[in-house]
Formats: structure tokens, sequence, C-alpha cells
């Protein structure tokens, strides 16, 4: 269960500076959220799309992948560890030494228990703030996938989901596919 740690002002030189490298937590709103462990289940769907991303774009030198613990610092008061973040070649100044500046092209998370409303409400609205092209909702809890887009009046359309035996659709990976049985079968 995500938590809110403490409701002093937080920004992203304070965790910096005050805790542990590594640790899991985000900033929203300058608040201080405590990001739990991942379960197996997550962990396995994380690798799966890992896999699946990484075959895609090998040898298009499109961009490059990172996965959590990585911080993406928006601005000051938020600041995100998303499960997946890809940067596209033309975008790679916001990566910096220990942390990415400013908004990857793709975000992906994969829904837990305790994250729901996170991931559905508040990350999606962040992100579709700050300007994310591409945001990807890996439901572990109801197996679907849902990926947005950044619409040129800045919201997030539904581009396409998948459920069952469905396959889901990118539209920033032009021709890349997530069939529903590679994300979330055994």
């Amino acid at each position: 269960m995500q938590a809110i740690t403490q409701t002093t002002h937080w920004a992203y030189e304070d965790m910096v500076k005050n805790l542990p490298a590594e640790s899991q937590y985000e900033l929203r709103d300058f608040n201080l959220i405590e990001m739990p462990s991942p379960k197996p289940k997550h962990q396995r769907i994380v690798h799966r799309l890992v896999k699946l991303i990484d075959t895609f774009i090998e040898g298009k030198n499109i961009g490059e992948l990172f996965l959590s613990p990585l911080d993406v610092v928006f601005q000051k008061g938020d600041v995100a560890q998303p499960d997946l973040i890809f940067i596209a070649t033309d975008n790679k100044q916001i990566i910096k030494e220990s942390h990415i500046a400013g908004a990857p092209d793709l975000l992906v998370e994969v829904v837990s228990k305790g994250s729901v409303a996170r991931d559905y409400i508040e990350k999606r609205n962040d992100y579709r703030k700050f300007g994310v092209k591409e945001y990807w909702i890996i439901d572990s809890l109801n197996e679907s996938i849902w990926v947005y887009v950044l619409s040129e009046n800045a919201q997030y359309d539904l581009h396409s989901c998948a459920e069952e035996t469905e396959v889901a659709k990118s539209k920033f990976f032009e021709g890349f596919e997530m069939a529903h049985e590679l994300i979330f079968g055994e």
C-alpha cells in the first residue's frame, strides 16, 4: 500500500539529500510517497515487457529503455519511478547521470493492488500534464492492457486495449503489438 510518509513540503533535492540512494519514493505536489516492493507477478510482467520492447527496438537505434527504480523528475515537486521508461534518441538530452530530467516519450506502469488509483488516475493525469507522449497501464489485477496516447489538445486518448485473447498496439512504436497471453500467460 502506498502512503504519504510526510506532509512537509518535499522537493527532489530533499529526496536526494535525505533518503537512501536506490530508495523507492515518489513526489506528487511536493508530498513524499513511499512505494512498496513489487510482488513476483508484477516483476514477471515487467520482465516480459522488457523482453518484448527490447526485441522490437534492438538494432533500430530509436532510443533507450530504463527500468525502475529510476527517478523521472518532471519538476522539483513531482518525481515518479515508473516501471518502464523509454526515451527516444531525439529526446536523449533529458537523460542525466542520476535521473531523467523531463518527460520521457513512453512510460509504463504495472498496476498492483496498492497502486490502482495512483496508476489509473493520478499518474495518468500527471503524465498527461507533463507531456508524456504515450502511457501504458498494464493491469495485473484485471489482466488488461491500456495504451493511452497524448492528443494534439494535450489529452490522453485511448489508442488500444487488450483483454483475454486480444492484442494491444502502440502508436509511438509503430508496428509494436502486445499479445495478452505474452504478458499474462503462465
